[in-house]
């Protein structure tokens, strides 16, 4: 059974477009119980905390990769090679 994924592409719509999420069979089997029983005010719910965790989580991948430049720019003593020649 090699090369198959534990994780599979599972797409959420969303009031701006679709999600595309990789999720294990515990989470999809989870979301495809709450979207069976689910009505309109429920559905628009879950939409909007699905919409608040996608956000939260490009704001953390975000300050996550600047914090390793600024690593990466303080550690790093990089001068320009002396004074330009004259003309």
């Amino acid at each position: 059974m090699a090369g198959t994924s534990k994780y599979k592409k599972l797409a959420i719509d969303l009031p701006h477009g679709t999600l595309a999420v990789y999720a294990g069979q515990k989470t999809r089997n989870a979301l495809h119980e709450l979207q069976s029983g689910m009505d309109v005010y429920l559905g628009t719910r879950l939409q909007i905390v699905l919409a608040a965790v996608y956000e939260a989580g490009q704001k953390d991948g975000r300050k996550e990769l600047v914090d390793q430049l600024e690593i990466i720019r303080k550690n790093t003593n990089y001068l320009p090679p002396g004074r330009p020649k004259k003309k």
